[in-house]
């Protein structure tokens, strides 16, 4: 079956699953529905494979994606799936095989999905029944779209506007100043009209238009440590391109920011024994160091200004300390210390007056707010319990993790400490969260196989601020983790 003008879907399934996409695939043309499957209709390896897929997808009026361990271990299933979503087709996944955990994709565990593991027949007459509701839905809202373009065309005046006179001439155009050219017309037409009691063919003005939400697509840099070969900084854009290492050094290189115009990066280099604040050019990835304390620094924040430099200082086995200088890594001096807790983990306040911060012990710490002249800061939010980094974004919203060992998930909140909310994943361990520079999306590290705690697993993905549209960017054999997000 090739894909035709008719409404058809795309099934994505793993070689291994075949006999059960076959059956699948039988029962859904039994139900009526019009499905598109690749070994029906293209030749395996021909050099226009990869093409008359991205045509198939595009095509499709939605995919429907086969569950299983073999297919979430396949990139061609992944592939299809985000080319689907970046066409923005509706996906309906489908549970065949293996427990939820191993036959999920990260990007899908929000999506809502039909189990047909252990009622097949059932399992397709509930995916049929979703997908004709999407149809009709789609269908509607395509039928009021047409409804609305018809009812706003004015009929053509069948005379000339010059026979009705100067005075009529004059009144039309000072109507077209006031209302439009559009009412204007549609004005002349009444008047003319044979019978004025009459009500007219075509409404003039219309009041309600259907239209589709805007999704907005991420963009800008993500830079973010990876294990690639000891620990290094690398850059991604958001829809998975450009990947690049920018560094290569016998040191760990760890905790990257971007420059508020994306050229340059702060980041920490250590030693093993002591670290430092470097800068780099992302551009050429030459790299200059800023400070020589010969301590132990971290999680370097530059302010939105590009003035001023936070980060945390520690002598030796003393309390972590908040800590402030220049830009060029001149006057670098304590910000804000309590003996006995660690202040730690600054960042900064969109319009870059306050300075949100870590206070507490290890891993237990509460969320503080302070202005930027170091003074009377104050708790966010009681019921917090985090280790530290956070991130503060421009529509005024505060990302942090929280959570045991392996258990972490992202939360959100307003700027004041109000609505906190889980949004990641539930049972990623998601972590190291950072807004995009709009505000609309999260970047945050998840791991790919908590059930065995692989510290390898790690990888970056990034979602919408409602937890939606999750998208993997990386799938390595070494972790990625700490993404910042700039521009």
């Amino acid at each position: 079956m090739s894909a035709s003008s008719s409404p058809y879907f795309f099934v994505s399934y793993s070689r291994e699953d075949t006999v059960k996409q076959r059956r699948l695939v039988r029962g859904l043309r039994k139900r009526g529905l019009n499905v598109w499957v690749d070994i029906e209709n293209l030749t395996p390896g021909t050099p226009t494979w990869e093409r008359e897929i991205e045509k198939a997808i595009r095509g499709a009026m939605g995919i429907i994606v086969l569950l299983s361990p073999e297919s979430n271990n396949s990139e061609w299933v992944r592939r299809e799936i985000s080319f689907g979503e970046q066409h923005r087709k509706r996906i309906f996944p489908a549970l065949i095989e293996g427990e939820e955990f191993a036959s999920t994709p990260l990007r899908l565990s929000n999506h809502q999905r039909v189990d047909l593991r252990t009622n097949f027949e059932g399992g397709l007459d509930e995916l049929t029944g979703a997908i004709k509701d999407y149809i009709d839905v789609k269908k509607d809202i395509e039928t009021q779209t047409h409804s609305v373009l018809q009812d706003t065309k004015v009929p053509k005046p069948a005379f000339d506007i010059r026979k009705l006179g100067m005075p009529a001439l004059i009144g039309v155009i000072g109507l077209v100043a006031i209302s439009g050219a559009v009412a204007a017309i549609s004005f002349i037409s009444n008047r003319m009209d044979t019978n004025p009691t009459a009500p007219p063919d075509v409404d003039p003005f219309v009041t309600e238009v259907v239209t589709q939400p805007v999704q907005v697509e991420p963009t800008g840099k993500i830079i973010y440590t990876c294990e690639i070969q000891g620990t290094e900084i690398c850059i991604i854009n958001p829809d998975g391109s450009g990947w690049r290492r920018l560094t290569d050094s016998q040191f760990a290189n760890f905790n990257a920011t971007l420059s508020p115009d994306g050229e340059s990066a702060v980041y920490i280099v250590s030693d093993g024994t002591n670290s430092e604040i470097f800068e780099l050019d992302v551009s050429s990835g030459n790299s200059q160091r800023l400070t020589a304390l010969n301590e132990n620094l971290g999680s370097p924040e530059i302010s939105p200004d590009n003035q001023y430099i936070i980060f945390h200082y520690r002598a030796g086995n003393d309390n972590l300390q908040l800590w402030l200088m220049n830009r060029d890594g001149s006057d670098p001096h304590e910000f804000y210390a309590v003996e006995g807790r660690d202040a730690h983990d600054g960042t900064w306040s969109p319009d870059g007056t306050q300075i949100l911060f870590a206070f507490g012990r290890a891993e237990n710490n509460q969320l503080y707010v302070m202005d930027f002249n170091g003074r009377d800061p104050r708790l966010l939010n009681d019921s917090i319990d985090t280790r530290g980094r956070t991130d503060w974004g421009a529509n005024n919203l505060i990302v942090l993790d929280m959570g045991g060992p392996w258990e972490h998930d992202v939360y959100l909140m307003n700027a004041d400490g109000s609505d906190l909310h889980q949004i990641s994943p539930k049972g990623t361990n998601s972590q190291g969260a950072s807004l995009s520079p709009d505000g609309q999306w999260i970047a945050f590290t998840a791991y790919t196989d908590v059930t065995n705690k692989d510290l390898a697993s790690c990888e970056i993905f990034i979602m919408r601020i409602d937890g939606t549209d999750v998208r993997q960017l990386t799938n390595n054999d070494y972790c990625d983790f700490q993404p910042r997000w700039g521009n």
